[in-house]
């Protein structure tokens, strides 16, 4: 009888030992993979809600234009026109 509880005592520990690694190498090498996978599509999903909210801060902005300027939409369209030209020229000299 002595022998059998020796017997799980060894096989308790050795499990143990077994779990406790295992534990370990998944701490070194899963869990900073899911931590900064999480942390990407965080990111991603901000990036996209930002772009969708200029996106809609500008069409907002070019419908207010329309609407206060007197003289039909030509003068909005004007606008838009040469601020996005102004805006593609600073990027262009910012870029050389």
């Amino acid at each position: 009888m002595k022998t059998n509880k020796k017997n799980e005592n060894w096989t308790a520990s050795i499990t143990n030992k077994f779990i406790k690694t295992v534990s370990q190498f998944r701490s070194f090498t899963t869990d900073p993979i899911i931590s900064s996978s999480k942390w990407i599509i965080y990111g991603l999903a901000v990036l996209l809600c930002v772009f969708t909210a200029l996106i809609l801060f500008g069409i907002a902005i070019f419908k207010i234009v329309d609407q206060s300027i007197p003289g039909g939409s030509w003068l909005a369209f004007i606008l838009l026109g040469l601020f996005s030209c102004s805006l593609g020229l600073l990027i262009l000299k910012r870029q050389k």
